[in-house]
C-alpha cells in the first residue's frame, strides 16, 4: 500500500514529481478569445478607412489581436504540460493581498462600484471634454485621490500623459483627435 506524498516528504523528491495535474484555464481562454474577436473586428473596420486615418488603429488592433492569440496559445501549451502538485497548507492571512486572483476573489461590491465609477467617469469625460483634457485630468485625480500618490508624482504623470498623447497624435501621426462635446 502506498501513501500519498506530502510536502514534508523530502526524502523522496521523485515521488513528489510523479503527482501532476493539468488544468485548463477556461475563463482566461474565453476572455482572451473575446479580446481577439474585438481586436479582429476593429482591425477589419479600420481596413476600410484611408491609409492615413487607419494607420494607428490598424497598428494597435493588429498588435492587440496578435497578443490575445499568443496568450491563448500559451495557456493551451501550459495546460498540456503536467505541473507537479505541491500541496501546501495556506492560511487566509498568508495569501498575498496584492495578488490579482486574491483581489478579484475578495473585492466587495463597494470596491467594484468604485472601480466602475472611475471607468465610467473617464469615458463620460472623454465624450464631453475630449482626450487632451480628460486623460491628464483623469490621471491626476485618479492617482492623487484613489491611489493616494503624492501631488508631485500625480502632476508629473499627468504632464507626461499629455505630452505623449499630443506628440503621438498631433505631431507624429498628424491625426485630429475629437475635441469633445463642448470644446
Amino acid at each position: 500500500m502506498t501513501t500519498p506524498e506530502t510536502p514534508t516528504d523530502t526524502a523522496n523528491p521523485a515521488a513528489a514529481e510523479r503527482r501532476t495535474e493539468r488544468r485548463l484555464p477556461v475563463a482566461d481562454i474565453v476572455i482572451s478569445l473575446g479580446l481577439a474577436a474585438l481586436f479582429g473586428n476593429a482591425f477589419w473596420i479600420a481596413t476600410e478607412w484611408s491609409v492615413r486615418a487607419g494607420l494607428f488603429p490598424r497598428m494597435v488592433t493588429g498588435v492587440g489581436l496578435a497578443l490575445a492569440l499568443l496568450h491563448v496559445v500559451i495557456l493551451l501549451l501550459r495546460a498540456r504540460t503536467p505541473v507537479p502538485v505541491v500541496e501546501e497548507r495556506v492560511d487566509a492571512d498568508d495569501e498575498a493581498e496584492g495578488d490579482v486572483e486574491y483581489v478579484f476573489a475578495h473585492a466587495g461590491g463597494r470596491a467594484w462600484a468604485g472601480s466602475l465609477a472611475w471607468v465610467a467617469a473617464f469615458f463620460v469625460g472623454l465624450y464631453v471634454a475630449g482626450l487632451f483634457v480628460v486623460a491628464p485630468l483623469f490621471a491626476l485625480t485618479y492617482l492623487r485621490f484613489s491611489v493616494r500618490r503624492p501631488w508631485v508624482f500625480s502632476v508629473a504623470y499627468a504632464a507626461v500623459i499629455l505630452a505623449v498623447l499630443y506628440l503621438a497624435f498631433e505631431v507624429a501621426l498628424q491625426l485630429p483627435v475629437p475635441p469633445g462635446l463642448f470644446l
